[in-house]
């Protein structure tokens, strides 16, 4: 993600320095997985249809969103408006917001008008301490469970200034989090985590998004989704035009808006269009520097953890002060990196780009078990680097080791890599812990195995796993099954701290290393 993750590193070491389907999507091998993986492509099970209108001059977004899905509870169904974690500054005063947003900041929010469920208009309400979560009530509508409901939401959005991943300036606007979305519900309840000012706290089912956006002449838009084959009407005399857009199995639906100041690089990568949007002016050497790792990361990884699903790619210029934030579809990149040769440029593409894998096709809850995507995306950015890119792999690599030695210290503070994040006292130690030492754990596995069969590991898992969500334990018993042994002590070890099984890790890692794996 953002600044004090991947972005920590740039500053330390410059200190020290629609249709709802989806084709081709192609499993890979055991039966095990290419059985869960095609009960997952069936269908998404949720859908939103979402017609906005936005006035890039005021930077206001109104609309509607349409969400059909089959509720679980009879009562009530919650959905995160994330935008209103901006609605009063005077909340945003944490050092931790302020680390990420910046000093200099402006309000934001989302205000819904009006809840129809199967049309007819039904109450709804902010939690009492977190207006981020919306509770509709469902009690007088008597619905039976097992039966699909349309449930429709009017509102109105104002979009902040600030330096994170959801703002704007004078040639763009991106959006993050931006549109309301349903909460989990699992066996564990109900998910409504607040925006916490570290991390990435989300958590969300994949869904089909179908968004038509109306924009002025002289706009265009980069999503989460195909906008190659977006729909494009325009009004005469031309003043608006309005893009539809299909963006299938997507666990959230993110989007840039962009000025006419905005040009593409594309290039074809298997069926996907890697496209890289940068602006006219900006260092065009580093573009395409940028642009040419964005390519080979998105080809190593396709490689190495299976088929990308999607036709569509998008590498996209920002403002803000973040280093990368990544969505499904579609990552933004800090507007820095396209004017100046700042060192780690092409460890924060590849590591957002990885995140395509971990966290876009494979999910999790990124609010109790971080490191699940984060861990293995830089991991697998590092396994990129070290592989197609030595000359930049060297010092980000050597980077992550120092942090990840000097991690243990936070045992002391009973600090571990799998804790929630609001768990986490500031950036540093989140960083430390959950890039570093989490991404060095595999990292040392791969050191002692071979790169080969730690990324055969993911590979399994990303297809058992594919447009669902995975845990921790999920991550352990993929590599057990590599090992043929439990995997449980090595993890306990490196992300708990827990040096009573620092042996069974040790046996462990020897016992895998000498198992020869049917593959």
């Amino acid at each position: 993600m953002k600044r004090g993750t991947v972005a920590a590193a740039v500053k330390a070491m410059m200190a020290v320095l629609f249709l709802f389907s989806v084709t081709n999507l192609h499993m890979t091998s055991e039966s095990r997985a290419v059985k869960s993986s095609r009960a997952a492509e069936t269908s998404a099970g949720i859908s939103y249809q979402a017609d906005v209108d936005i006035q890039p001059d005021r930077q206001l977004i109104t609309g509607t969103l349409k969400v059909r899905f089959v509720p679980d509870d009879r009562e009530n169904v919650y959905f995160h408006l994330y935008p209103n974690a901006f609605s009063d500054i005077r909340s945003l005063a944490d050092p931790n917001w302020s680390y990420m947003l910046g000093k200099e900041m402006k309000p934001g929010s989302i205000t819904v008008q009006k809840v129809l469920v199967n049309g007819k208009p039904v109450s709804s309400s902010y939690d009492k301490k977190d207006a981020t979560v919306l509770a509709v009530s469902l009690g007088s509508q008597k619905l039976k469970l097992g039966q699909p409901i349309e449930l429709a939401l009017q509102f109105s959005e104002k979009v902040p200034f600030n330096n994170g991943r959801f703002s704007y300036n004078d040639d763009a606007i991106w959006l993050g989090n931006w549109l309301p979305i349903l909460a989990v519900h699992d066996q564990r309840g109900w998910h409504l985590d607040p925006y916490y000012p570290m991390g990435d706290p989300f958590y969300s089912n994949a869904a089909d998004y179908q968004v038509s956006v109306k924009l002025p002449v002289g706009y265009r838009v980069a999503t989460s989704g195909d906008d190659s084959s977006a729909i494009i009407t325009q009004t005469r005399p031309a003043k608006s035009i309005t893009y539809q857009i299909q963006a299938p199995r997507m666990r959230d639906f993110a989007m840039v808006v962009m000025s006419d100041m905005y040009e593409p690089l594309v290039t074809p990568v298997g069926n996907t269009r890697v496209t890289t949007w940068h602006e006219v002016g900006d260092n065009e050497e580093l573009v395409k520097k940028l642009h040419q790792t964005a390519v080979e990361s998105f080809r190593y990884y396709s490689e190495q953890f299976g088929t990308y699903p999607y036709p569509e790619f998008d590498v996209v210029k920002t403002g803000g002060f973040f280093g990368g934030m990544e969505y499904p579809g579609i990552v933004f990149i800090q507007g820095e990196y396209y004017r100046d040769p700042l060192p780690n440029a092409a460890a924060v593409i590849a590591h957002e780009t990885a995140h395509q894998w971990f966290y876009g096709l494979v999910g999790n809850d990124e609010v109790q078990e971080a490191w699940v995507d984060e861990s293995l995306t830089d991991y697998a950015a590092m396994s990129y680097l070290k592989e197609r890119e030595p000359r930049e792999a060297g010092s980000y690599i050597a980077y992550r080791k120092q942090r990840s030695d000097q991690s243990v210290q936070y045992r002391s503070q009973g600090l571990t890599v799998w804790q929630p994040v609001n768990g986490f006292p500031n950036w540093d130690s989140y960083a430390d812990l959950v890039y570093s030492r989490g991404a060095m754990m595999l990292w040392n596995l791969r050191e002692q195995w071979g790169g080969s069969r730690v990324n055969h590991a993911l590979k399994e898992y990303v297809a058992e796993h594919r447009f669902s969500q995975a845990s921790g334990e999920d991550v352990i018993a993929a590599f057990t099954r590599e090992a043929g042994i439990d995997a449980a002590p090595y993890f306990a070890y490196w992300l708990r701290f827990d040096l009573d099984q620092q042996k069974q890790a040790a046996f462990w890692l020897e016992r895998g290393k000498n198992r020869l794996t049917i593959k």
